[in-house]
This record gives C-alpha cells, structure tokens and sequence, in this order.
C-alpha cells in the first residue's frame, strides 16, 4: 500500500522519457542482431548445401540419373534446412578438364535480382566440377540494407562455390 501512495504522488516522468527515447533504438539493435545471425545462418546452410549436392556430382551420381538437374535439385532439397527455400537457390554447374581452364564469366541478374547466365553442366569422369550458388535474402531491419550497401528495395545476394574433381565414374 505504501508504496502505492507513493507512486501516485510522484509527479516525475523521467524513466518514461528515458524509456521512450531509449527503447526504439534498443529495440533496434536487438532486431538488427537477429537479422544479422538468420543472414549467417542462412550463408552457412547455403555453403552446407552446395558442398553436401557437389559431392553426388563428384561420385557420379547426379550424372547417372535420368535428368540430372531433377536429381541434383532433389538433393538440394534432402539438405536445406527449413530456414532455406530449396526451390530460390540459383545454380552455376561447369565442367573443366584442368584447373587451370576454371574461368566464371562475371554474373549478370535481371531487374529482379536472378541470374540470367547461369547454366546446368555437370563434368563428366575425371573432370572438375564447380558448382556456384546464389540466394536472395530481403533485410527488414531498417538500415541493415545500408550496412551492406544495398538499396532498400534490392536483395543482398548470398553466394557460395565449390570446386570438385570428378571420380573415376562409369556411366
């Protein structure tokens, strides 16, 4: 009771004020951090991904299948977690036959943001395969798109590659 009449007597308004001033940009940062560890996150699962579908092109898997863009698609898909959308991520599979001859013309997106030179050819036996990933991921915290030199409305792209040499595979 006591300390009801106290408050009630109190005509002071200074931790509201401060509370209010404070709490937006603590609020903020809390949610800029979270932002940034789903943007990690989602670098991390895009790598795992990438060199998880590299593989079955190493073994020779993906080649022998039947359509091999279904098959290596499908095992995309086995291995995104379900903070990735299997179905987003755009694919560049080359083939060389020395590392030397590995060359990547420079990416080219639409309006949109998606690649638009991108293309599905997985090495044959004993060749080397690079696989190059991308993925959008759309800030919400404001100003996040400014710490990554975005504009408000453009996509941070996240990439991943990863370089293969082809086993000895029949097929």
């Amino acid at each position: 009771m006591r300390t009801k009449k106290r408050l009630s007597k109190a005509e002071g308004g200074n931790v509201m004020i401060e509370f209010a001033l404070l709490a937006p940009v603590f609020f903020m940062l809390v949610m800029g951090l979270v932002e940034f560890v789903l943007y990690q996150y989602k670098c991390y699962a895009l790598n795992h991904v990438v060199y998880e579908a590299s593989r079955n092109l190493q073994t020779g898997e993906v080649q022998t299948a039947a359509d091999m863009e279904t098959a290596f698609r499908d095992e995309v898909c086995d291995h995104a977690g379900p903070m990735i959308d299997c179905e987003a991520i755009a694919f560049d599979v080359r083939a060389f036959d020395d590392l030397n001859d590995i060359t990547y013309p420079p990416p080219e997106f639409d309006e949109d943001g998606n690649p638009t030179n991108f293309v599905f050819e997985p090495g044959k036996a004993n060749q080397y395969s690079v696989v190059r990933a991308a993925i959008h991921h759309q800030f919400i915290t404001p100003f996040m798109d400014k710490l990554f030199r975005m504009g408000p409305d453009m996509p941070a792209i996240v990439n991943s590659y990863c370089i293969v040499k082809n086993e000895p595979f029949s097929g």
